[in-house]
């Protein structure tokens, strides 16, 4: 896992005779923009040429930009205005900034020193879960994953769910979250399984279905007029794309898919230094001596399993265990619906967004909806929901589901979705939150108070959770940067997108809100 920094674009081929057989190669190049032309003569330079020039249709300008390198490395590029800062932020970066410089931090949202990795337990089996274990074993990481029904069958459970970036014409952290993820999501996709196999490369149009859609779709088309990432159409050209009526013009991405999640859940599980154990709940966790003690209880018996660390991907379950017990993370309900084709109907032939979405069929069977239930938790699928997401279809797109066979019962998926009070992840190491509490008391009389005590950290717990309605985007990225985390590697997210993401966010925002919330040890 060595680490290359240039300061400028490396030509293919020096690169390539450079990394010579290193497929675990972290590769940094610190540029304001990618080069207007990349060639090479060596079959090896062709491909690290050719591997840039994909990575180059998802990059927007973001300050940090990763894409997968390699059998188990990564390309970052980092903008050369906020390298010192994200060097000093990141243990292991070498940075040429005097240690007492103009980047200080609130110490509850820094990273702790990465600590030796001897045994890795993960927590849920979804695609947080499962992307955080593939990120770890093609590190050569062995890692175990607990979960406590099977694999997928919470909320990464949907017949088939959206990869795209929904983002906002402005620069919010949440765009660029989305941006980040986009390209990483996508090509990670691409590299696990065959098009057609689990997933549909079919592009995404998301529709102008109101005024403030339209507007944001137009503003997003005018500051990049030159995209190939996404391209305005109108409501012929929409029309043609998915081969179906539609009320209206859009947003087209291309290389947005449909997926179905417990594919590639399971090709990410597939990993040879992965070991599954499904129907088996994480009952507590504990410190014993210098490791992790997990109780654990199945069918058949109880056990213990011994971690030097520990990743919390439980979703709306998350908040259950400790060391993050009562963590305030809102669940949500959300249901889902699967319907048929009539025989000799048109068929649909990309995924379409508004303020719902469809897909084209895979398994003979189009995915619909969703709802959006807060605070409730029962995950039965429910005839209401049902109802819901057909009118809100017959509304939409009427010629569409006129030609769906109707269903006689529910048909679809219903769970619960983890959600923070920002709605962003929840992502990163964790501080020991009764000691956070007591340390930083201060706050909740001045959120402002000058607060300078390190955090007090709990060893290799790590948590990659609340990632909503846009796991399938944004949970891979994130398990990227708790492998670099965990491991002292270049991270793939901004200084901004990890303090914005960073756990300790929740307890310390108890404390300037004037909130409590149930403490278990």
């Amino acid at each position: 896992m060595s680490i290359y920094i240039f300061h400028e674009w490396p030509q293919p081929d020096e690169l390539a005779q450079q990394l010579g057989n290193d497929k675990q190669a972290e590769i940094v190049v610190v540029t304001e923009k990618w080069p207007e032309s990349l060639t090479a003569r060596s079959s090896a330079g062709q491909n690290i040429a050719q591997l840039w020039l994909e990575a180059k249709v998802f990059w927007q300008q973001q300050p940090v930009f990763s894409y997968p390198f390699g059998d188990a490395g990564k390309f970052t590029l980092i903008q050369p205005q906020v390298y010192e800062q994200w060097c000093q932020f990141n243990p292991n970066m070498v940075s040429t900034t005097p240690e007492y410089s103009k980047f200080i931090y609130k110490p509850w949202l820094t990273l702790p020193t990465p600590i030796p990795v001897k045994s890795v337990v993960i927590i849920g089996a979804g695609i947080a879960g499962a992307s955080t274990a593939f990120a770890l074993a093609k590190r050569g990481i062995a890692v175990t994953v607990i979960e406590q029904h099977s694999i997928a069958s919470a909320a990464s459970g949907n017949h088939l769910g959206l990869l795209y970036a929904k983002i906002s014409a402005h620069a919010t952290i949440q765009t660029e979250l989305l941006l980040a993820s986009y390209g990483y999501s996508r090509a990670l996709l691409k590299n696990c399984l065959p098009a057609g196999k689990g997933w549909l490369d079919c592009g995404v149009i998301h529709l102008d279905y109101n005024a403030t859609e339209k507007q944001r779709n137009t503003l997003l088309a005018q500051q990049n007029p030159h995209s190939t990432l996404f391209q305005t159409v109108t409501k012929a050209e929409a029309e043609q794309i998915a081969g179906i009526d539609v009320p209206n013009g859009g947003l087209w991405w291309p290389y947005g898919a449909a997926i179905n999640p417990f594919s590639l859940t399971e090709a990410l599980l597939r990993h040879p230094l992965i070991s599954v154990l499904t129907a088996t709940k994480a009952n507590t966790i504990s410190r014993q001596n210098d490791l992790w003690q997990i109780d654990c209880q199945n069918q058949q018996k109880s056990f213990y399993l011994d971690a030097s660390h520990i990743v919390i991907c439980a979703g709306a379950e998350s908040n259950s265990l400790y060391p993050v017990a009562g963590w305030p993370l809102h669940k949500i309900r959300g249901q889902t619906t699967t319907a048929s084709l009539r025989s000799g109907a048109t068929q649909i032939k990309c995924a379409l967004s508004g303020n719902s979405y469809i897909t084209p069929p895979w398994q003979h069977k189009l995915c619909f909806g969703a709802t959006f239930h807060p605070n409730q938790t029962n995950d039965d699928l429910s005839v209401a929901d049902e109802h819901f997401n057909w009118e809100q279809l017959r509304q939409w797109l009427p010629h569409l589901a006129a030609n769906l066979n109707p269903n006689t019962s529910p048909q679809g998926h219903a769970a619960i979705r983890c959600d923070a009070f920002d709605h962003l992840p929840v992502v990163g190491p964790v501080g020991d939150t009764a000691a956070m509490l007591v340390q930083y008391a201060q706050l909740r009389l001045d959120k402002n108070y000058p607060v300078t005590q390190p955090c007090p950290w709990q060893p290799g717990i790590f948590v990659n959770t609340a990632h909503g309605s846009r796991g399938l985007v944004t949970a891979p990225l994130c398990a990227e940067a708790i492998a670099a985390t965990m491991l002292g590697l270049p991270s793939p997210l901004s200084v901004r997108l990890q303090q914005a993401l960073h756990p300790n966010r929740l307890p310390i925002r108890s404390l300037t809100h004037h909130q409590s919330f149930r403490l278990s040890t």
